[in-house]
């Protein structure tokens, strides 16, 4: 507290000086007015000079005093508190006294009572400005431990952000890989152009996979080729049983989203609504703005629901997981539903994503 966080000496100074001997030159006057004598120069001039030395006392004690005491005993800290502020005050009063001898010599009693006055006002003024300066030193450590706790918070969720991610990323990575390694086995011998489509398809979703694990907010646009390419792997296996649509409003391609946000709906659309039907299936992917933000739906004409949705939005799992990451970027503000399709066939999984900042720059 020697430059008491951001007020510099240099500028306590001179408003110290400034307040200390307005306040003398209103006692001074005052005194000047109710004095049968009438108004005399020297009375003002000495009562700006004690002002001075009450004010610029406790702002002395406050630079160079206070911060000393913080860590004693009470006792000790308010005696030696005292003693600063009165050796500072009776020294100041003497210096000015000693600047006009005739008035000690004529009014001795009164000069010691000024002096007993002095330093009984440097208690008080400085008590209180000593009582502020604990309140404000207390009040700013609580704002910095409210901040620092404020910013473990924010370290903790994004650290958990990460390890979520990561352990999405860890989930589909070997499902995902074996399967479509067996789909490209089936088709090296059958359609060899296809199978390197597929094996370079691959590698750009590997890739997407590793430029999300920061965790940042990927565009829609982005979200939806990867997802395209998920699908484009799943249609190289399935077959004519796959088939897909898409519903996309390109004013929405630009709003920021979770990365791998998508691909679990349709990997749950493609693995439990459409895989058990031999005759396979479509799954509609839908985008749409909605006010500022973005609803995106995932559907598909397969077997339905087979138990209530919550149950199987479990932790854990795909579903689980994407609620669980909503839930956690947006503050509550976006989760996933997961319902019937209105027709009576099928599942709707969705989620409305508030207004968030949009990607320039994105063709």
């Amino acid at each position: 507290m020697s430059s008491r966080r951001g007020f510099n000496a240099w500028v306590q100074l001179p408003l110290w000086a400034a307040g200390s001997s307005l306040a003398g030159l209103v006692i001074g006057a005052a005194v000047g007015l109710f004095n049968q004598g009438g108004f005399e120069t020297p009375i003002v001039v000495i009562s700006v000079l004690f002002g001075n030395v009450v004010g610029l006392t406790a702002m002395v004690c406050s630079v160079a005093l206070f911060p000393r005491l913080r860590g004693m005993p009470p006792g000790l800290r308010w005696l030696l508190l005292g003693l600063g502020l009165l050796s500072g005050s009776v020294t100041g009063s003497v210096a000015v006294l000693n600047l006009y001898p005739l008035f000690v010599f004529r009014e001795p009693r009164l000069a010691v009572a000024v002096v007993a006055i002095n330093g009984l006002l440097s208690l008080i003024v400085g008590g209180v400005v000593y009582t502020y300066e604990r309140m404000r030193l207390r009040l700013s450590d609580s704002l910095r431990e409210v901040e620092e706790v404020r910013l473990v918070e924010a370290r903790l969720r994004e650290e958990a952000a990460r390890s979520e991610l990561a352990a999405l990323q860890a989930r589909i990575n070997p499902h995902f890989f074996f399967n479509t390694l067996n789909t490209i086995a089936s088709l090296v011998e059958e359609d060899p152009d296809e199978a390197a489509e597929v094996v370079q398809t691959l590698a750009d979703l590997f890739r997407y996979t590793f430029k999300v694990s920061d965790t940042a907010p990927v565009s829609l646009r982005e979200e939806l080729d990867f997802t395209r390419g998920y699908l484009k792997i799943e249609q190289a296996r399935f077959g004519e049983r796959l088939s897909v649509e898409w519903e996309i409003d390109a004013a929405a391609l630009t709003v920021l989203v979770p990365g791998l946000i998508l691909q679990p709906l349709v990997e749950n659309a493609v693995g439990h609504g459409i895989a058990p039907r031999a005759a396979g299936g479509k799954v509609r992917i839908a985008a749409r703005l909605h006010g500022d933000g973005v609803a995106v739906e995932v559907a598909d004409d397969g077997v339905g629901l087979p138990e209530a949705p919550d149950a199987l939005i479990r932790e854990g799992h795909g579903l689980g997981n994407v609620r669980r990451r909503l839930t956690a970027h947006y503050r509550g503000e976006a989760t996933l539903e997961l319902r019937d399709d209105p027709d009576g066939r099928g599942t709707i999984a969705g989620f409305v994503l508030p207004p968030l900042e949009r990607k320039t720059g994105v063709a």
